[in-house]
């Protein structure tokens, strides 16, 4: 999908972005108990945060309920998104800043403690995403942790097809078009594997990598700069 057609597409989901995502992606609202355990639990630190592809904002919002101290930069490519975005954290801080832009080709900001990416770094191809686990290691501080949730696909193909074939009997219990969202999916993403993931992440830098959960072709995982 052109880049175009993905910001086309996403301006259209910021206003229904989070009802939807519940539809689509099983256990999502749970999913926010597992990423706010992996935060810091120092309360009282100005961590700074990337919530990169932050659409509403709803990662950035775990971040400050647990941690309200917390500096947050909300990055996404729509004006329909960051709007979304600034309706919701605002009600939490005024310590925040937005940033519209393409992350592949656009500056990311630096020095962040947290980075989160919920459900965006499967619309880069395998080498954009080699070359932009880079990128983050680049902008995050000795010790930051950078927390993930994405699509991940399992190496056995028939493995694979299963875990898809149940996400389409979740999402058609959800009243959404199974077949829809999975030709969306084929047309725009790039999933990977957890050993993919992992290494990846090892080679430019980062350790102690590890999955915290996963369902069907969902992962959430964790990682540090040490």
């Amino acid at each position: 999908m052109k880049d175009i057609n993905i910001q086309e597409h996403f301006a259209k989901q910021a206003s229904d972005y989070e009802a939807l995502m519940t539809r689509l992606v099983p256990q999502y609202l749970e999913q926010h108990k597992i990423i706010s355990d992996l935060l810091p639990s120092d309360k009282s630190k100005n961590y700074r945060v990337l919530d990169l592809g932050c659409g509403n904002g709803i990662l950035s919002e775990i971040v400050l309920k647990k941690l309200p101290n917390s500096h947050i930069t909300g990055f996404d490519i729509t004006t329909e998104m960051l709007d979304a975005y600034e309706q919701k954290i605002s009600k939490y801080t005024k310590n925040y800043k937005l940033i519209q832009g393409d992350y592949k080709i656009d500056s990311i900001g630096e020095s962040y403690d947290i980075i989160l990416t919920g459900m965006t770094l499967h619309h880069l191809n395998w080498e954009e995403r080699k070359v932009f686990y880079q990128k983050l290691f680049n902008s995050a501080n000795q010790n930051a942790v950078y927390i993930s949730n994405d699509i991940i696909i399992d190496e056995d193909t028939h493995v694979k097809e299963h875990q898809y074939l149940l996400w389409k009997q979740f999402m058609k219990e959800q009243g959404e078009d199974p077949e829809f969202w999975y030709e969306k999916h084929i047309e725009k993403d790039f999933p990977i594997v957890l050993s993919n993931h992992f290494d990846w992440l090892k080679e430019v830098g980062f350790q102690q990598s590890a999955c915290y959960w996963r369902m069907y072709n969902f992962a959430i995982t964790s990682t540090i700069k040490v």
